[in-house]
């Protein structure tokens, strides 16, 4: 009975959990906006690569503070963790080529994107949680 009441402990309860993924999620909606609102603002004077990687920067800054702040409250210090956001951004597109490549014979392209984004968003829930912002790492 000990054991069990340690473990529980030492593991966040679903309904914590399904909050935090709920406001991840939410924190990348925001950035994707955010994305969004640059590509269209910069349309008028360069070109839409550029235009949509700057949007793609301002996103990613966006979505690594507000997780930061709002979904994983944590201390760890900027130096470590936004080297690791990106690293989880960059794992997260290349999980997404993979997903997309391996269905791609197998599911319309839509649902496809939707089956790839969904396991992207666990992922980097997850990578996040317990690498980028995990404050007990030395």
């Amino acid at each position: 009975m000990h054991r069990l009441q340690d473990q529980s402990i030492a593991r966040p309860d679903l309904l914590s959990v399904s909050k935090s993924l709920l406001m991840y999620g939410g924190a990348g909606a925001i950035g994707t906006a955010a994305h969004f609102a640059v590509l269209f603002a910069t349309l008028q004077f360069m070109d839409p690569v550029p235009a949509s990687t700057l949007g793609a920067i301002v996103g990613c800054v966006i979505n690594y503070f507000l997780a930061r702040r709002f979904v994983f409250a944590s201390t760890a210090s900027c130096g470590r963790s936004f080297p690791r956001f990106v690293t989880v951004a960059i794992i997260g597109i290349a999980f997404n080529a993979v997903v997309i490549g391996a269905l791609v014979d197998v599911l319309p392209i839509a649902l496809n994107q939707a089956v790839a984004s969904g396991l992207v968003l666990l992922l980097g829930y997850f990578l996040n949680r317990t690498w980028t912002f995990d404050d007990h790492q030395v």
